[in-house]
């Protein structure tokens, strides 16, 4: 017997006392009470699975006609979804982002001349971490420094070992990112070649440093190009229209079969002369862009923008 992929249905413990329901990209189970379903992009309320939510589209539908809002964590999930399911849930679909404090109070930049570099991320190879090695190798600028915060292996280590302006560390604690390692760095790279919503950009960004990013997913929500940082091409996706939008899709095509169709390549030398032509303006435009990104904080990501979206989403 064949059965339909299931969906994403959950239990949530307490909820006998509460008036609405908030999940994160699930359906209530058992529960007739109001209730707002959160999604980073469509194919989490299946799973991740693009073929089952494309089998079950009627009864997802179905299931979204009753919930209060509908909400996500960016506005490429919010138009991705929108062009899957059409515009009849536009009025009840609100971008709501994660939670940031204006941790740019918090800075403790040494202003000694250096430019500082910081990439943080896990699954080095799929966010771009060997393209920006070899462009970062190849800037000629002494007063610069990069900060590699990865699962790097001791080969890619020993290549650049000669080359003192590269540290390299081991994954660390949020804690030690948010004291020790965000507060003292001015630019944030982050070429990520398969993403969603990269959360340590949004962190950057509460830091008020410089961005340097990959056009994927939900990424322009955070960099404006030549305004707060540098918004790469991707290397070899093209955009496709979501609800009227240009946006890179990262979230169709599973991360797995993604690593085995694309990467596979040892570098993509586009990316690696677009990171090297973005990290020398980046030594000029620091000042600015650092600047930028605090206005933008401040516009969208504030926590009293937080707080306005969520009583909208109560409320609404």
């Amino acid at each position: 017997m064949n059965h339909l992929p299931l969906l994403n249905y959950q239990a949530v413990p307490g909820s006998d006392a509460a008036d609405l329901l908030y999940l994160w990209g699930a359906f209530p189970k058992g529960r007739k009470k109001p209730f707002v379903v959160e999604l980073d992009n469509p194919f989490v309320l299946t799973y991740y699975n693009s073929n089952a939510f494309r089998h079950r589209l009627g009864a997802i539908k179905h299931k979204l006609r009753q919930a209060h809002r509908i909400t996500f964590l960016s506005s490429a999930a919010r138009n991705h979804t929108l062009e899957l399911l059409g515009e009849e849930f536009a009025e009840k679909s609100k971008v709501f982002s994660p939670f940031m404090e204006r941790n740019y109070l918090k800075n403790k930049r040494q202003n000694d001349g250096i430019v500082r570099f910081l990439f943080v991320g896990l699954g080095f190879r799929r966010k771009g971490g060997p393209e920006l090695l070899h462009a970062f190798a190849r800037l000629p600028h002494k007063n610069t420094q990069l900060t590699v915060i990865a699962d790097v292996g001791d080969e890619v280590k020993k290549m650049y070992a000669h080359d003192k302006r590269i540290q390299f560390l081991p994954p660390q604690p949020r804690t030690v990112l948010f004291e020790d390692m965000y507060p003292i760095s001015d630019i944030f790279v982050f070429p990520s070649l398969h993403e969603s919503l990269g959360v340590v950009l949004l962190e950057a960004l509460s830091f008020g440093m410089g961005l340097i990013a990959t056009n994927v997913y939900a990424t322009p929500d955070l960099v404006e190009d030549g305004i707060n940082g540098k918004l790469l091409p991707h290397p070899f996706l093209a955009s496709e229209v979501f609800h009227g939008v240009p946006t890179v899709d990262c979230a169709t095509l599973p991360r797995s079969e993604f690593m085995h169709r694309y990467l596979r390549t040892e570098e993509y030398e586009s990316l690696t002369g677009n990171l090297l032509q973005a990290m020398t303006e980046a030594m000029e435009f620091a000042p600015a862009w650092q600047e930028k990104s605090i206005a933008l904080f401040e516009k969208k990501f504030s926590p009293e923008c937080w707080e306005q979206s969520l009583q909208g989403i109560i409320e609404g």
